[in-house]
């Protein structure tokens, strides 16, 4: 179930903002909003909890059952396609669908240090900003670690996230928030300018917290591991409980710049027990919160 409209941009907030465009139906809906149902949800997905490319031995490694795999992009019958249960829109209202065979976001492959394959998303455009993205029916008060691993080829020239017209991303990953009139987006991006650490507000949209993970050039062409506690970051920067969905966006229809990037590996995971609450009492107090 998703949220029952759409909005202006669920990436780089490129266009001006505006009100939601509500719709009853499914074909009203923008795919990776989520619905107003919010609920624990196990066993979604029956997946090993090994990374093709291990995380940094620095990380939280979980127990099987501390971890929700959203993502891994692992469709070899995709191959060269749009994931077939993702969505994209663009428009200066995102109330445009766009074909999967005009979207610049593929599924590639590339060989393991084992020699196996492995799968991901990658986005390469010019002069484009659309938005990818899929439901993600995860308790984020329970899973609220969230890491993936991203690598970008070639960054926008002089984007800078606080300037209109130069707002472009690298490489975006966005949790997508309810919200009225307007949803509640934490994008965590890769930037072109601002500095590692940056923590600002997208100059289209105030409900749009921009968080920078990575900076510039130095680790151009590189798998690079991210990690945040995004039930933390929302708390601090929306206050509330949150309920989210999932998006990336690598754009440049502000610079009209080359960029290119890839994604992997997207999973929720349970902080360790010294810095969280029990996981008996979060569901408890999930099962408590229910409407």
């Amino acid at each position: 179930m998703f949220l029952r409209g759409s909005i202006q941009s669920i990436s780089g907030e490129d266009r001006r903002r505006s009100f939601l465009n509500c719709g009853d139906s499914f074909g009203d809906t923008f795919g990776f909003y989520m619905g107003w149902i919010y609920r624990v949800i196990f066993g979604l997905l029956a997946v090993s909890t090994g990374w093709a490319t291990e995380p940094p031995p620095g990380f939280h490694t979980p127990s099987r059952d501390s971890v929700f795999v959203l993502e891994r992009f692992e469709y070899p019958d995709q191959f060269g396609q749009f994931p077939k249960h993702w969505e994209g829109r663009t428009g200066w209202r995102q109330t445009r669908t766009v074909d999967s065979e005009d979207l610049y976001y593929r599924i590639q492959k590339e060989e393991r240090k084992d020699g196996e394959e492995n799968h991901f998303l990658q986005a390469e455009t010019t002069g484009r900003a659309t938005n990818a993205g899929r439901e993600a029916k995860v308790n984020l008060r329970l899973y609220n670690l969230f890491r993936w691993r991203w690598r970008v080829h070639q960054l926008p020239e002089g984007g800078n996230e606080e300037v209109e017209d130069k707002n472009d991303s690298g490489a975006a990953v966005r949790l997508v928030f309810k919200g009225w009139p307007v949803p509640k987006t934490l994008k965590y991006v890769w930037s072109a300018t601002l500095p590692a650490g940056t923590e600002t507000v997208s100059p289209a949209s105030d409900k749009t917290k921009v968080i920078v993970l990575e900076s510039g050039t130095d680790r151009l062409g590189q798998w690079v591991w991210e990690e945040v506690n995004a039930y933390e970051d929302y708390k601090r920067l929306f206050g509330g409980e949150p309920r989210l969905a999932f998006a990336v966006i690598t754009d440049s229809d502000n610079t009209k710049s080359p960029v290119r990037a890839d994604y992997d590996d997207v999973v929720f995971l349970i902080a360790p027990e010294d810095t969280s609450k029990s996981v008996q009492k979060l569901l408890q107090e999930s099962e408590h919160n229910q409407p």
